[in-house]
């Protein structure tokens, strides 16, 4: 019996065989690779740890960064934030200037004073772009502007920024200072003051609006606002500030950071009742009514569609030299020659919010 034919390649046939092989064995090591990495994935970059410092307690006005922590903002920016709190503006700014906080919320004017006292802090965006300021009155046919104030009792803590602005109306003709009766009352005397007719108008803000008409309301009373604002007063309110230091050392994270939180605000303010949830969620023991009100009226303070100037949490030049020269006037506070260092705008992206206003009372029904 004859053998078999036997195979044998040629040497084509045992070149394309070999690279076979090679490409076979090469695929299964692709695969087992994509495989390890679903199993094993890659270490992750590690969140980059920052510390925002609020200038009071957790309330209405800190809704927005609740909420972009809640909505993944700062997480999907690679940052993992930690919120706290201080009792005022210049608080928050010594925990910063201390290393306790990489970022503050504060008010504008402090932030200026402390420029005075050669901290170098910077705004990076201008969180409330209209003032809150304001005079409460209860509601009264001989009031009705702020020019009706001549010859009234107007209440106000001493050192308190509303009262500090009131040279500025009377430079615009809003109010005949000579004829202002000022009587310096604590904190916690001003609203049982007006409640009970001991005066005639207190110097605020309207973030605590709802205090006043709660307790004018339990008095069979109704609160009316006065905000200076409409009287062509406006200067800047709450920003988000850091130091210099940090921005010299830590630009890239300070960037990522002034994005996220724009990002959040400006969803916030598209998406009001989601914020105001997530908000309660976090602060089970804030009170849903009084943060709500607190909430609306910060809401309308940190944009407007209407309002004019370079944009969402951008500062206007012109608005930051009127407030320089408007604290520059008041003896009681220190100031600065130059706005320089005071503000940035160069970490602030360019976005325009397109807000749901929150269900709300107006302000004088």
């Amino acid at each position: 019996m004859s053998n078999p034919p036997q195979f044998r390649p040629s040497p084509s046939n045992g070149l394309l065989t070999g690279r076979l092989g090679r490409v076979t064995r090469c695929a299964i090591a692709a695969a087992f690779a994509l495989v390890s990495t679903f199993v094993h994935p890659p270490p992750a970059l590690a969140a980059q740890q920052v510390t925002l410092m609020l200038n009071w307690l957790p309330g209405g006005a800190h809704v927005p960064f609740f909420y972009a922590h809640q909505a993944g903002f700062y997480k999907r920016a690679g940052i993992e934030i930690e919120i706290q709190s201080a009792r005022g503006s210049a608080g928050a700014i010594a925990a910063l200037s201390q290393g306790k906080a990489h970022f503050v919320i504060a008010e504008a004017a402090e932030l200026f004073t402390e420029h005075a006292n050669g901290l170098r802090v910077t705004g990076v965006m201008v969180y409330f772009s209209r003032s809150p300021n304001a005079v409460f009155t209860l509601k009264r046919p001989d009031i009705s502007q702020l020019f009706d104030l001549a010859g009234k009792r107007i209440a106000a803590v001493r050192s308190s920024f509303s009262r500090f602005l009131f040279p500025a109306l009377s430079a615009k003709g809003k109010i005949d200072l000579a004829k202002v009766h000022w009587q310096n009352l604590p904190p916690k005397s001003l609203l049982p003051a007006l409640v009970r007719g001991k005066i005639d108008a207190v110097a605020s803000s309207t973030m605590v609006a709802y205090q006043y008409r709660t307790a004018a309301q339990k008095k069979g009373k109704r609160l009316f606002i006065l905000p200076l604002a409409d009287a062509g007063v406006n200067p800047y309110s709450l920003i988000l500030a850091t130091s210099q230091e940090f921005i010299e050392k830590s630009s890239v994270l300070v960037r990522a950071f002034v994005r996220a939180t724009a990002q959040g605000t400006a969803a916030a303010l598209e998406r009001p009742r989601e914020a105001l949830m997530a908000f309660l969620k976090v602060n089970p023991a804030a009170l849903p009514a009084r943060v709500g009100a607190e909430w609306r009226v910060a809401h309308s303070l940190i944009y407007s569609p209407q309002s004019s100037g370079p944009g969402f949490g951008k500062f206007s030049h012109s608005r930051i030299e009127e407030m320089r020269n408007i604290l520059a006037r008041l003896q009681r506070l220190q100031t600065i020659p130059s706005t320089i260092g005071v503000y940035s705008n160069a970490f602030m992206p360019s976005i325009r919010p397109l807000p749901r206003f929150p269900k709300t009372t107006p302000p004088n029904p």
